[in-house]
């Protein structure tokens, strides 16, 4: 008989509509389109004449919220009014409400998962994913407290040392991200979300034994002159810790869902109305947030605190919450501080020197980058520097920031200068060029979702203007390894002598640029000094040849390689890093700790699901479809790899 229409006769069965739900293969959207279907099935359950009065008069008048609700109750795990049997196939986490008061008068009314429930739960049922994947209590501590002595040595002043010195393996570290994505009509929609930065991997890397009992096993062999230069070390960790560090690894890998937790979403429609939702409601995270560092969570006799590393999310995000001193309030007129770790910009501290000891080198974290303190300041950071909390991150700064105006500069720079034929205009020139880039993709056997070139995707209206490919972070980085093969062979056969010398700058600048991700995506979260000397030795070659292909264009009517305000971040981040080397670290943090690939994975499934859901209770259905997926995530990881 027709499912259909067995509605109208008995109650729909989640397990028969939706069994590889339960091993956690259906995307969450799938997932969500399940659930309405049998909300339709319940509908029309309970609107038929089977049931009695007294069933109805139960179930009330409105039959389709209430079906809604009691589905999702079981889905939950909760006993639903009706009797049916519960599902448990979600997180049982408990959602907050937060009424919010407009000038006006108007109540909006907000859903939100509060971090201390969030944790409380993770602690008592699947405290794993906070740590590494690690099932035993004991390997938790162990890597909890090597974690620490690790952070200690780039980030000593933290509060957590002060507060929590000698208790530093029940201190589990976080961080949280927030960004904008695109909701329903186009709109951008807020997701603010929690995660641990020792990712799930951990686990997975425990198992695998390495060959090279001197470091991590990657075979990371710097040149001779960078020894040379840092070859200070001091050794003072354990050969036990040190093991530990190299084991764990970036939350980067691994499905989202598993390892990103939302702790609340506001709508367009509420987002672009009242604005002053977004801080009231960041001001109750940091109060939790703040509770967690101080007072922590009991669990089974034991007391676990949680401490915040990192605040993650792009240049627009932190402005919008934090900062006053950035980029986008840089001077026009006249010079004025424009970078929220250093005073650059200011007078002499011209922010665009990228010498090795640049002006702005000892201005760093002088002064606030805000005249009132912002909402998040509650978060326990840094005494001195509490904007030490917002981190740079390598996929804004680098694959979709300064990456892209390096490609869209050197395939400009080689289209006007004939190396894709002198017949046609430059949009002719542009797409013999897409052309070849075809043929390179399918020689080395990558995707790129370019369709064509043209000067609208590289940004370049009028010769005057400076290019750069408006493409996604891996297009991005197949244009680099495309332009770099490109320009092996035009070095070989060049069209003027005076070329070689931008052929082959551009070549080992695009080459250092892939292999500076290359050296960070093949590391754990922790780098040993050999490997952090391979990462800088790339950066180097990047900062510096994109300074100088820069200077070159003052002198060509080519305008290209502008100056940007992420190269200056990054050049925030090359300095870090020769400090740390230069001090003599014995481990250094990986870089891509703060990167925020898998959190624009993560909000781009959000705000996808969010779509499609009733918006009238979005932000409460939102997080309950999240939870029933990372549940199904985390138990699928669990029985595949063997971990229980």
């Amino acid at each position: 008989m027709n499912r259909r229409m067995q509605w109208t006769q008995e109650p729909p069965n989640f397990d028969d509509y939706a069994p590889e739900c339960l091993e956690g293969k259906m995307p969450v959207i799938c997932l969500a389109k399940r659930v309405s279907k049998l909300d339709l099935g319940y509908q029309k359950f309970l609107s038929a004449d089977r049931l009695s009065d007294l069933q109805r008069k139960s179930f009330g008048s409105n039959l389709a919220i209430h079906s809604k609700r009691i589905h999702f109750r079981r889905v939950k795990g909760k006993a639903e009014e009706s009797g049916e049997g519960r599902m448990g196939i979600s997180w049982n986490v408990k959602l907050s409400n937060y009424d919010y008061r407009a000038p006006s008068g108007e109540v909006v009314p907000m859903t939100y998962v509060s971090p201390i429930s969030l944790l409380q739960y993770l602690l008592e049922k699947h405290v794993d994913v906070l740590v590494g994947g690690l099932q035993c209590p004991q390997e938790r501590a162990q890597h909890l407290d090597a974690f620490w002595q690790g952070f200690r040595l780039h980030h000593g002043d933290h509060m957590v040392f002060e507060e929590h010195g000698g208790s530093l393996s029940r201190v589990i570290p976080l961080c949280w991200h927030g960004d904008e994505g695109r909701g329903k009509r186009r709109g951008n929609t807020v997701v603010v979300s929690l995660e641990s930065p020792i990712g799930i991997q951990t686990a997975l890397q425990k198992k695998r034994k390495h060959t090279d009992t001197a470091g991590c096993g990657c075979g990371c062999n710097p040149p001779d002159s960078m020894k040379q230069k840092y070859h200070r070390e001091h050794k003072e960790m354990h050969a036990r810790t040190l093991s530990a560090l190299d084991c764990q690894w970036t939350n980067m890998k691994g499905h989202s869902f598993l390892q990103h937790f939302a702790l609340f979403i506001i709508p367009s429609v509420v987002h672009h109305a009242h604005p002053q939702v977004l801080p009231e409601m960041l001001k109750l995270i940091s109060l939790d947030f703040k509770r967690l560092f101080f007072e922590g969570l009991t669990i089974g006799g034991k007391q676990f605190c949680f401490a915040l590393i990192a605040a993650k999310g792009d240049l627009k995000w932190f402005c919008k919450i934090a900062l006053e001193r950035s980029f986008q309030n840089q001077g026009r007129v006249r010079d004025r501080p424009c970078c929220h770790e250093c005073m650059g910009g200011s007078g002499a501290l011209t922010w665009e020197d990228l010498s090795e000891n640049p002006v702005w080198a000892n201005s760093r974290y002088t002064q606030r980058p805000w005249s009132v303190p912002p909402c998040v300041i509650e978060v326990p950071f840094c005494r001195r520097a509490p904007e030490k909390q917002f981190k740079r991150d390598p996929f804004h700064c680098a694959k979709v920031g300064i990456y892209r105006d390096l490609a869209g500069s050197c395939i400009c720079w080689l289209v006007a200068k004939q190396y894709y034929g002198n017949a046609g205009d430059f949009s002719a020139k542009l797409e013999t060029c897409h052309g070849i880039f075809r043929l390179y993709c399918t020689t080395v056997g990558r995707t790129a979702a370019l369709r064509s070139f043209s000067r609208a995707l590289f940004m370049y209206p009028r010769f005057s203007a400076y290019p750069w490919a408006n493409t996604k972070g891996s297009d991005t980085m197949v244009l680099l390894s495309f332009i770099a093969v490109q320009c092996a062979g035009f070095i070989n056969a060049p069209l003027n002598p005076a070329h070689v010398v931008d052929l082959k700058l551009m070549r080992q600048t695009c080459l250092a640029a892939v292999d500076y991700f290359s050296v960070l995506n093949h590391h754990g979260l922790w780098l040993r000094r050999p490997c952090a000397m391979a990462a800088q030795v790339e950066l180097t070659k990047f900062v510096v040849g994109y300074g100088m292909l820069a200077s070159r264009c003052l002198n060509d009517q080519f305008n290209g390689w502008a100056v940007k305000p992420k190269l200056h971040l990054m050049k925030h981040a090359h300095l870090e890093m020769h400090e740390w080397l230069a001090a003599g670290l014995e481990i250094l943090p990986n870089y891509n700790v703060h990167n925020c690939e898998q959190n624009e994975d993560y909000i781009g499934r959000v705000c996808r699901l969010s779509r499609r859901l009733d918006s009238r209770r979005i932000g409460q259905r939102v997080l309950e479809c999240c939870f029933m997926k990372s549940r199904l995530m985390h138990q699928r990881f669990v029985k595949e790899n063997q971990l229980d």
